[in-house]
């Protein structure tokens, strides 16, 4: 049983990852992430900020990464922040939670944003 929930998962596409990731992330966005980081056992971050976000995975070699909440980035926004119309269906595409002060978007590690 095992060797077939890790076969599925590694043949999971990006996007039924994220609406995965959508359905476990529901609530205040910080208090969720904050959970299913430790979950897999993410103690450090890793990440960078910007004016208006921050950017954040497990920070762990890659070696012993195992599945998305350690392996994708997120990216962490105001839940108010217009969006400019070229981005904003890339931003709701890879939101995984939304709530009341912030938005958690989830990318693969090939497309850190």
């Amino acid at each position: 049983m095992i060797l077939l929930t890790l076969l599925l998962a590694g043949c999971m596409t990006n996007k039924k990852q994220l609406e995965l990731a959508k359905t476990e992330m529901y609530g205040n966005c910080l208090e969720e992430i904050e959970i299913k980081f430790m979950e897999v056992g993410c103690t450090n971050l890793e990440y960078f900020r910007g004016k208006d976000q921050y950017v954040f995975r497990c920070q762990r070699p890659d070696r012993m990464r195992k599945n998305f909440w350690d392996t994708w980035w997120f990216r962490l926004t105001s839940s108010i922040k217009e969006w400019p119309d070229e981005v904003i269906a890339e931003v709701k595409q890879h939101t995984i939670c939304l709530d009341g002060q912030y938005r958690i978007e989830a990318y693969p590690p090939e497309n850190k944003k």
